[in-house]
Parts: C-alpha cells; structure tokens; sequence
C-alpha cells in the first residue's frame, strides 16, 4: 500500500470537493440575489448602502431593529400588522439580509450613525419609536442615548443590558461569550467555502418560525457570506459596544417598556438554565427599573418574543406610542 500515494488522492478530493463547493455557493448566491430582489430600498449611508423597508403612513415612525444575526425579516410578524396604525420600518445592518458591508468596528458607535445616516436619507428626523431585540435592543439603547431629540418612545424585547459582560462571572462570562466567539470566527471563515451552504445552516436560526411567503428569502440571503462576516464583527464589538452605552449617559425621558422571555429556548450557544440564565434574568428586572410600563414577561416564549408572541410586542408598542402621543 503506497500511503503517500492515498494521501496524495484524498488531498485531490479535498480541494477538488472545496472548489466544487465555492463555485457552487458564487452560482447559488447569483441565483438568489435574483431571485429575491430588495423588497424595499437602498440608501446610500457613506459609503456602503443599507436596506430599509417601511409600511404604512403616519407618525410616530416606528423602528424595529433586530437582534445579531437578525436583520428585517425577523419582523414579518409584526410589522404588517402594526402598519396598519403607523409607519413602521425594518432595516438591515451593513452586511446582514440585502444591505452592503460597512467599515469595522461593528460596535453601538457604528451601528447607530449608520441608523442615524439612514433615517436621515429616508427623510425620518424624529418622533421615533425604537424598538430593539437582544443585542439591537443595546444599539437601541445608545441610539437614544445619543439622540435623543428624535426619540418619543422605547421597547426593549429580551434586550442585552450595557453591563451584561461586567456582571457575569468570569466562568459564565467565557462559557457564554467564548463560545458564541468561537463559533461566529468558524462561520465566518467556512461561509465563502460553500460548505455552509450545502449543510442548510444560514447565519439566522429562525426561518422556521417566519411565514411560508418569506422563508425562501430569509434562507437564502441568510447564506450570503457577509451576512457570518457581520455576525462575527459585531460578537467581537459586543464588549465594546456595552461599554459605548455605559459612557453615552442617560436615556432619553420617554416612554419605555421592556418585555423579557422566560424560556431558554433559541438563545446563543453556552446559555443555559444555570446561572447565566439567572443573571440574564436579573438583568432584565434592573432595565425595568427605568420603565414607565410594568415589565412584561412573556410566558412561554423564547427569546425571539417577537415571533413565539407577536401579538404581546404589538400590543407593549401600541401602549407605548399611546403613552408617547399623550405627552
């Protein structure tokens, strides 16, 4: 048996299997991106160009800002039915759904002055009501904190709290953060082989609890490689981004409702019922605290709130923009 000749043979298939596999993920992505056009549009924020998607008329404006790994079809089972009231508007992050990449760090900082540039563009300057899930309801956060002339209201959906990393131990801290880290450093390097692709494993895990009409969208726009890229850039800014909110000072004096899942259900990799879920948990209490409505508990939801009961999120935004037209 001739060993360096099997070796030889199997390192063929392997780069042979690599490159049928990438040109495969280049046709497929083609393919897609022609499939399923930008539902709503692009604007130019400096640079690069964002997606933006706005039902209804009237004010206050509604902004939906998904999670990581999230971008505007999180909100399908929301937004149409809140439009029927209000404009309300989703939008993708640089690199995430039909939006383009932008420059490093993926932190609150970057996050909020590409919101800024793009509201701006579509001509949306304030009466805002922001509404923000997981580590969007951070970039909520500093995006009130930072403007808060424009805001008239806010709901944080199972949001990441400013001091998350400081106030987990170290053991939880690296067994949460250290392996999300690791695995968005993975999926970002194997997205551009294809083999993603082929294992069915988009950046976003929640396809199957969005509608038939938009599943196709959302899983392939979920392959698209920029999409890993962005998930890893703003998991290694998450830290950072924590610590932007904590020095942006205080939030505006309006309307505010949080709403927290009960559930360890869809959460990253290395949560778990343990004592990380006990701090998230204490951390979802201490950001009531600032609330004008009660906290709302949504019962046997997981963390996407806004899919296991939409219906719970309609109604807090609701209350809040009464509560926000009455002042």
């Amino acid at each position: 048996m001739n060993i360096k000749k099997i070796a030889a043979g199997l390192l063929v298939l392997l780069v042979g299997g690599m490159i049928f596999s990438t040109l495969f993920h280049i046709a497929a992505g083609f393919y897609d991106r022609r499939s399923y056009p930008v539902p709503g549009r692009l604007i130019d924020v400096g640079g690069h160009r964002l997606h933006l998607h706005c039902l209804g008329e009237g004010e206050p404006t509604v902004l939906l800002e998904a999670g990581m790994s999230g971008w505007s079809v999180d909100w399908a089972l929301v937004q149409p039915t809140l439009a029927q009231e209000t404009r309300v508007c989703t939008y993708d992050r640089a690199g995430y759904g039909w939006s383009e990449p932008g420059p490093l760090p993926r932190d609150s900082q970057h996050a909020a002055a590409d919101l800024h540039a793009l509201l701006s563009g579509a001509g949306i300057e304030d009466d805002l009501i922001l509404v923000g899930h997981s580590l969007g309801g951070l970039f909520v956060q500093y995006y009130a904190r930072t403007y808060p002339e424009q805001i008239a209201g806010i709901v944080l959906v199972d949001s990441v709290h400013p001091e998350q990393s400081l106030r987990m131990n170290e053991e939880d801290r690296a067994r949460y953060e250290g392996s999300l880290r690791s695995l968005t450093r993975l999926s970002s390097f194997l997205a551009p082989t294809g083999l993603l692709r082929l294992a069915g494993q988009p950046v976003t895990t929640i396809s199957a609890k969005l509608p038939d009409e938009i599943r196709g969208a959302t899983r392939a726009t979920g392959f698209m490689s920029r999409g890993y890229r962005a998930l890893d850039a703003e998991m290694a800014a998450f830290q950072q981004s924590q610590a932007q909110v904590r020095a942006a000072g205080p939030l505006p004096a309006v309307p505010l409702a949080v709403l927290s899942s009960t559930l360890v259900q869809d959460f990253p990799p290395g949560f778990n019922q343990g004592s990380i879920k006990n701090t998230w948990d204490e951390l979802q209490a201490d950001l009531s605290r600032s609330a004008t409505l009660p906290q709302v508990i949504a019962g046997d939801s997981g963390h996407y709130i806004h899919l296991d009961r939409p219906e719970l999120v309609i109604q807090t935004i609701q209350e809040v923009i009464r509560m926000a037209d009455a002042d």
